[in-house]
């Protein structure tokens, strides 16, 4: 954290983009190779999750990790976030506070208080801070702000905070009960958008053919065969190493 209260990952992240601003093109186009070293470095992963982490990253950011979608007005000064309808912010705030709310005694703990938990999703994989940082609940690292609601927007933070709900939706009996050829790409990413759709393996549900309307029209940007949604999403990963990665 520097003197003026900001992390210093911000101060890298917006220098990063400074310089990196001619090859803008090239970033809406491709995945970030940034964002894929930060995956290696949580240990081997199936090439599925690969997958996932770049259509997240794409329909949720465009790989940008100061962006977010909420209340403009509860954002960190430093964040980029996207200006949505208002309803569409209202309602994302509304998502975040009922994720912080759910868990208001565990995070109690928190030096951070609520109105930084509050104020919507972001990062690049686009995530509730509640929802984030779930498995560090009870943890020294909560306790004493070593994670925190903002990490969300941290690089490599969001990358380990993404993998650990990946995991926790597929060790949901939502997913687990479904046949191996449904555990698939596409349903991980609709279970992102709410757990109870990972069931809807039909689509009967209008936000999950958004889903997967968002998913095509990504995979038509990063130059990926559609076919790749239909990857299958194994349930051990191990040489994951895991929520540790972040003590």
């Amino acid at each position: 954290m520097s003197e003026s209260g900001v992390p210093s990952w911000v101060w890298w992240t917006l220098g990063a983009s400074a310089l990196g601003g001619l090859g803008l093109a090239l970033v809406k186009s491709a995945p970030s190779p940034g964002y894929d070293i930060l995956l290696r470095r949580t240990g081997e992963l199936p090439d599925a999750v690969h997958t996932l982490a770049a259509l997240q990253r794409y329909t949720e950011s465009r790989g940008n990790s100061l962006t977010g979608l909420g209340k403009v007005e509860l954002f960190p000064a430093w964040a980029k976030p996207r200006q949505a309808p208002r309803d569409q912010q209202v309602a994302e705030a509304k998502a975040a506070a009922t994720a912080y709310d759910r868990n208001a005694e565990a995070y109690a703990d928190s030096p951070h208080p609520r109105y930084m938990w509050v104020f919507g999703s972001g990062g690049a994989y686009g995530l509730l801070p509640a929802n984030a940082l779930a498995p560090w609940k009870g943890t020294q690292a909560l306790m004493t702000g070593r994670v925190s609601p903002y990490d969300v927007f941290s690089p490599w933070k969001s990358t380990v905070f993404f993998l650990e709900y990946v995991r926790r939706l597929i060790a949901r009996d939502d997913f687990r009960r479904l046949p191996d050829s449904a555990k698939t790409v596409l349903t991980v990413k609709r279970g992102m958008a709410s757990p109870a759709l990972m069931a809807d393996i039909h689509e009967a549900k209008a936000r999950s053919r958004t889903t997967r309307r968002n998913c095509e029209r990504a995979c038509e940007a990063l130059g990926l065969a559609k076919s790749v949604l239909e990857r299958r999403v194994p349930e051990e990963w191990p040489k994951y190493r895991g929520a540790a990665l972040i003590p």
